[in-house]
């Protein structure tokens, strides 16, 4: 089970055996919070597995510095709100590389539940940092691999690529590979930001979907411009 200790509270968040529901597969939680206080703990059956990618990817993109402002992300029939914290200066974005080395917040809000499946009365709010980010978003991400990547890979003609910047991973940004020539923990050629700057980025994952199921149209998505070569790879990272 994913879990950190915040001060005097520990919380974890456990990935059950998975529901298969209207053709597509929901991810059963186990939630716990334990201190001195509260010895809590709530089965949740409300999440999809995409929610719960979303999550994920969410995180590791905080720590890469996607997001110039607060993202919030709401699982409302689970009574689960996430917002995510990039470092700011007053209020105001600062760049990327700043935001990547300072530091960023979690806040976990949870309805909670009693046994007989109404509510407590209260929302607790857990606030993690970078570092306890990076600790859960790794585990979790982990153990949702292990439930669920083989499902869900995909069945279909497009090669769509999820990666990250170099020095990054679990990103996921996706891309259409024409070629089908991609690895997972391979290196390609992209264009990405705003600027559509040409770089070279960690492939994280590789799916297979069909016209109806693609997470963007196919005509429309950036994609991948080749693989790179270890040499362009050393070029790069030295430049």
């Amino acid at each position: 089970m994913p879990t950190v200790t915040l001060q005097e509270t520990k919380f974890g968040l456990s990935i059950l055996p998975i529901k298969f529901l209207a053709g597509d597969f929901w991810a059963r939680t186990e939630i716990s919070i334990e201190n001195e206080f509260i010895k809590y703990k709530q089965t949740e059956k409300k999440i999809s597995s995409a929610d719960l990618e979303d999550w994920i990817f969410a995180m590791f993109r905080l720590l890469a510095g996607a997001y110039k402002r607060e993202y919030t992300l709401s699982f409302e029939e689970a009574g689960i709100a996430i917002d995510l914290y990039p470092h700011t200066e007053n209020g105001n974005p600062v760049s990327r590389e700043e935001r990547r080395k300072r530091d960023c917040v979690m806040a976990i809000r949870l309805l909670m539940r009693s046994d007989k499946g109404g509510f407590l009365g209260g929302v607790y709010t857990l606030l993690l940092h970078r570092e306890e980010i990076a600790v859960f978003a790794s585990e979790l991400r982990k153990e949702y691999d292990e439930i669920f990547v083989k499902r869900v890979h995909g069945i279909g003609k497009y090669m769509f690529v999820g990666v990250s910047p170099l020095g990054y991973t679990g990103c996921n940004y996706w891309y259409f590979d024409p070629s089908g020539k991609s690895k997972t923990g391979g290196y390609v050629w992209v264009t990405m930001g705003s600027h559509n700057t040409e770089q070279i980025v960690y492939v994280d994952s590789i799916r297979y979907f069909n016209e109806k199921t693609s997470p963007y149209p196919v005509d429309r998505v950036k994609q991948v411009l080749r693989v790179a070569t270890k040499d362009e790879l050393n070029e790069y990272e030295n430049s």
